[in-house]
């Protein structure tokens, strides 16, 4: 059941959003300086190629929903900094597909970490294990809400 969304809520969970990204967890949470120059794109490009072998840009593309140059600007600046490398594709001779380098994998590893300790302090503030599951559950859902399957 869908019912009407109140410029009340909005503006609380406007609000409550803000409060969240400005407080004291960053402080707490010191957030990489190696990840500091890399842009939320950047950083999600590295996180798919880490958790996918042979991933093809254009797939990148579909998953990030970002237009083709935007990516290519990103991996350029990944390249450049020697995050990740272009390969031909094993799957798509056609295609280029993205590694990790070196460089790139202890990237992933310090975004993973941040991620873990970020993550584990919001939960951190939910007293119970019901809670935890209901925040949770509530938060699959609004995903889920978002999420359009990729075709492939």
């Amino acid at each position: 059941m869908n019912i009407n969304v109140k410029e009340t809520e909005i503006t609380r969970l406007n609000k409550l959003y803000h409060k969240l990204l400005m407080s004291n967890a960053s402080e707490k949470l010191q957030y990489p300086k190696e990840l500091s120059s890399l842009s939320t794109i950047d950083i999600s490009v590295v996180n798919l190629v880490a958790e996918n072998k042979d991933i093809i840009v254009r797939e990148i593309a579909a998953i990030l929903s970002v237009p083709n140059s935007t990516l290519t600007s990103s991996i350029n600046r990944l390249e450049k900094k020697n995050l990740v490398r272009r390969l031909i594709s094993m799957r798509d001779r056609r295609s280029f597909s993205l590694e990790l380098t070196e460089q790139g994998w202890e990237i992933q590893q310090l975004h993973l970490a941040f991620e873990r300790s970020y993550f584990e302090a919001i939960l951190e503030k939910l007293d119970t294990y019901e809670e935890r599951e209901i925040f949770m559950d509530l938060i699959d859902k609004i995903v889920t809400g978002f999420v359009t399957p990729i075709e492939s």
